[in-house]
């Protein structure tokens, strides 16, 4: 995707950099830092064309070679990308890119020099080149895009590109098309009619929540599970029914004997690398529940959001809950947070078009719905998704690897490697981890105590720390939190293991 540069001119270059001499050494060094300073704090955008170095050093009244020698300094620190026939543009350095991961991985950077440092979020860095293109786009296509959708042609927005001026009803939209077509790909016959686009995989749940529970509606779910989903259904003021997720996996009969017993409104699964353990159920487990599910009438919500995320090596996507276009009480939820980006707030639903039709229709759909501009930008980043996620997965795979092998060195807690996913499920053998959490707290470590994952309070035995921070700031979390663990005080009657 060509990108068009849009250069500034040298007088407003100058004016943007404000008062830069004076703070000693060369010329050359000191206009760097001030161009270093103006990218940084957001002055001069990403992707902004420099002036011509004649123009400047005659805006400047400098000498063209001091403001060469100014543009090899930043080329060098890669604060600028020279590109033929493009001049110099500024950029972000590769040791600043992994800020672009909301709070967390920033807070890691802070966190090796003594600041706090914050495990309580699991989110991935930004995919920095992809992304910047991919938002530069959008935002040349955003005019015609609400202009299409102020004409009546809502839920086409990402197409507006090359067909803005088609008729209403005039095909599916290419999110719609390309998210049905990778469910048909993994043998789950999908149209564009069993997708609704959401913004994001809350707001699905949420819009779920909305149109099946009512106050003291059972909700069965694993224990333990995502904290989103809880918070999500106990707003509904839904009963939470627990079925306990072990190490070894799923007891699928149990499962089975807990649906017939509370015949819940809604059932929450995720199968698919499950949060927090990184669990995967196996394929036998997959068709016996498949069957027995065909058994139940409420709807079994399964949440695909880490399916992406996949950390073993050239292995076979798991198989869907759901076999059949016609399986009606089967509802997938997805997102582009995890495989993307956490800041792109685009999720769906995948279900029976009377499902979806029954959703769209409900008040809160359109509230929920992802901005004309989410849709954009996650359009032009999905010919890169494949790219994105080889790359993503390495960087956790190598990440995973690195905190497992720290954490193996502490006597004191165990866990199994996760297959996929962001965290590792760490089982701590001496001590409840809301006494540690708080501990670790005055080392300047926060994380989330087990008992956040459950529908009822418990497993407080259960710690989740992410790999989504570089591998030195996983040194640092993994010192801080031995550190704290060192001035617990010893439970009476508990032992301590060598963790596995």
């Amino acid at each position: 995707m060509e990108r068009i540069v849009r250069r500034v001119p040298a007088s407003r270059f100058a004016r943007l950099l404000g008062d830069w001499r004076g703070g000693g050494g060369p010329l050359a060094r000191q206009l760097a830092a001030a161009v270093e300073r103006a990218i940084l704090d957001g002055r001069l955008p990403l992707g902004a064309g420099l002036p011509a170095e004649r123009l400047l050093a005659e805006e400047l009244g400098l000498a063209r070679g001091t403001v060469a020698s100014c543009y090899r300094v930043l080329r060098d620190e890669e604060l600028i990308v020279t590109r033929t026939g493009s001049g110099s543009v500024t950029s972000l350095p590769p040791r600043l890119r992994e800020r672009l991961a909301p709070w967390a991985s920033d807070r890691g950077r802070a966190g090796q020099g003594g600041a706090a440092l914050d495990l309580t979020i699991a989110e991935p860095a930004a995919p920095f080149e992809e992304l910047l293109q991919a938002a530069h786009a959008a935002a040349d296509a955003l005019p015609a895009a609400l202009l299409y959708e102020r004409a009546g042609h809502a839920g086409t927005a990402d197409d507006t590109h090359a067909t803005h001026d088609a008729p209403a009803g005039d095909g599916p939209s290419a999110l719609h098309a390309a998210i049905a077509d990778a469910y048909s790909a993994q043998n789950l016959a999908t149209g564009s009619r069993h997708i609704l686009l959401t913004s994001g995989a809350d707001a699905a749940l949420s819009l779920l929540g909305a149109a099946y529970l009512r106050p003291s509606s059972r909700v069965v779910v694993e224990s333990p599970t995502y904290p989103g989903a809880l918070a999500t259904f106990r707003a509904a003021g839904a009963t939470l029914v627990a079925h306990p997720v072990s190490p070894a996996g799923w007891d699928v009969p149990a499962l089975d004997r807990t649906l017939r017993a509370a015949r819940p409104s809604l059932t929450y699964l995720i199968p698919d690398f499950h949060n927090p353990t990184g669990l995967l159920m196996g394929e036998e487990e997959r068709r016996d529940l498949r069957e027995r599910l065909r058994a139940h009438d409420g709807p079994v919500v399964v949440d695909e959001t880490m399916r992406d995320l996949d950390l073993r090596e050239d292995a076979v996507p798991p198989s869907r809950l759901a076999t059949r276009a016609g399986d009606r009480n089967v509802v997938h939820v997805g997102s582009f947070s995890k495989s993307l980006w956490p800041g792109l707030r685009l999720g769906w639903i995948r279900a029976h078009p009377d499902v979806v039709d029954r959703l769209a229709a409900l008040p809160l759909a359109a509230a929920l719905a992802p901005s004309p501009f989410d849709r954009l930008i996650a359009a032009r980043l999905l010919p890169h998704r494949q790219t994105i996620l080889e790359r993503r997965r390495a960087q956790l795979r190598a990440q995973r690897d690195h905190l497992s092998r720290r954490l193996a060195e502490l006597p004191w807690c165990r866990f199994h490697v996760p297959q996929a996913g962001l965290c590792l499920w760490l089982e701590l053998l001496d001590t409840d981890s809301s006494r540690l959490a708080d501990l670790a707290a005055t080392h300047r470590l926060t994380v989330t105590p087990g008992h956040h994952f459950s529908p009822d309070g418990a497993l407080d035995r259960y710690l989740r720390l992410p790999f989504t921070l570089p591998p030195d700031a996983l040194d640092t979390a993994v010192d801080r939190l031995d550190e704290a663990h060192r001035h617990l005080r010893p439970e009476p009657g508990r032992s301590q293991r060598r963790g596995d």
